[in-house]
């Protein structure tokens, strides 16, 4: 079994930071910005809470849940209370929750590809099938490509919008369609809106907002990771159904019993700050346009501007056409052992011949990174054509 291919990329630029190279990592899946301070004031007065010392509920803080279902409200425009979600570690845990409710032993879940591994690993670790379905030119799943997947044994489709790691998001007649396509067949849809605040097109609509029809057959994830800089605190949650609900609230019980006190109160507050994910949002958007145009300026990478999200997902397969790469891994090696700039080839994602690249940093660092993928780029294309003229000799 192998490790997931993003972590791979981050433990070798840890392993050259250890030997004290200096590596700007582009490569993460999480903003490079810490949490707030509204964050870490409400986690130390929790832990200064003797209450926060013994356990809690299996379904999570009452508080807390309820938050949740005023955020879920909002975005679905549908009636949501706290008994109807359940607290996870991570948005990742929140899917695995999800998906082990739903399915038995090889049943099948169609995950988009290109797409974000993880939704393939939670199906796998659930014992289910993930299945790839193939997106458009624009990254994003239809109706149409859902039902060549479609077998006696499918149970759900994944989705997400904004996409990882396309930023693709879905327009409400996308939605529209793939929702007729779930009811038609009975299908259920695990909505990832992980990165819901981070829409740069002003056309983000949650599913169930599109297709109020749906709401006894999705569940929606969510968590405070990416648009509170919150990765390490590991607190995501999932709206649903109560069947799917009353699953998940056992198996949280029956296995970590419940997620740590004071990482909820943590999250309670991160909620309750809604200016950290506008002022990030409106920073991303500037740094996603830097990045876009630096890289549409190399010869061989044709990058579209994503709706959303924290990262660029460029074409590079003329790139390594032309240099001589076999693949976008071969690619992020050389830069990663050349540049000391880490990306994620997109073999990881089903999609080679791309790489993502976060934009989630701060300027310096965006910019620095800019000019070393720049230089090394450069240095590789003199290289090239010195070959090619040699060999035309």
């Amino acid at each position: 079994m192998t490790d997931n291919p993003i972590f791979a990329v981050a433990a070798k630029a840890e392993a050259l930071r250890a030997r004290g190279v200096d590596v700007i990592t582009l490569a993460a899946g999480e903003p490079q910005a810490a949490s707030s301070a509204v964050v870490v004031e409400a986690a130390v007065a929790a832990v200064r809470d003797p209450a926060t010392h013994h356990y809690g509920t299996a379904q999570g803080d009452p508080a807390l849940r309820a938050l949740v279902a005023d955020v879920v409200s909002g975005d679905t425009q549908l009636p949501w209370s706290a008994g109807d979600v359940q607290i996870a570690l991570g948005a990742k845990h929140a899917l695995f929750l999800a998906v082990q409710a739903l399915i038995e032993a090889g049943d099948e879940v169609l995950v988009a590809a290109p797409g974000w591994p993880g939704h393939a690993e939670v199906v796998t670790a659930a014992g289910g099938i993930a299945v790839p379905v193939a997106t458009d030119e624009e990254f994003r799943v239809s109706a149409e490509a859902l039902d060549r997947c479609r077998t006696p044994r499918t149970r759900a489709v994944m989705l997400s919008s904004p996409g990882n790691p396309t930023g693709a998001v879905y327009p409400e007649c996308r939605l529209r369609q793939i929702a007729d396509w779930a009811e038609r067949y009975g299908v259920w849809v695990i909505s990832d809106d992980i990165y819901r605040a981070f829409d740069y097109t002003g056309t983000y609509r949650s599913v169930l907002q599109v297709a109020p029809q749906l709401f006894g057959r999705t569940v929606v994830v969510g968590g405070v990771s990416k648009e509170h800089a919150m990765t390490g605190w590991r607190v995501g949650w999932l709206a649903a159904p109560p069947e799917i609900i009353v699953s998940a609230r056992l198996h949280v019980a029956r296995t970590i019993t419940h997620v740590p006190t004071v990482n909820q109160r943590a999250a309670l507050a991160a909620l309750g700050d809604t200016s950290t994910p506008v002022e990030a949002a409106r920073d991303y958007r500037r740094r996603r346009a830097l990045l876009v145009e630096a890289l549409n300026g190399i010869d061989g990478i044709e990058c579209p501007l994503p709706d959303g999200g924290m990262f660029a997902f460029p074409d590079v397969s003329e790139l390594l056409r032309d240099c001589g790469w076999s693949s976008s891994a071969d690619l992020a090696t050389w830069l990663l052992d050349t540049a000391h700039l880490a990306v994620v080839p997109g073999e990881a994602f089903n999609a080679p011949g791309h790489i993502r690249v976060c934009f989630a940093v701060d300027d310096d660092t965006l910019i620095t990174a800019v000019e070393r993928l720049l230089t090394a780029l450069r240095s590789a294309e003199h290289k090239s054509a010195v070959r090619q003229i040699e060999e035309a000799r």
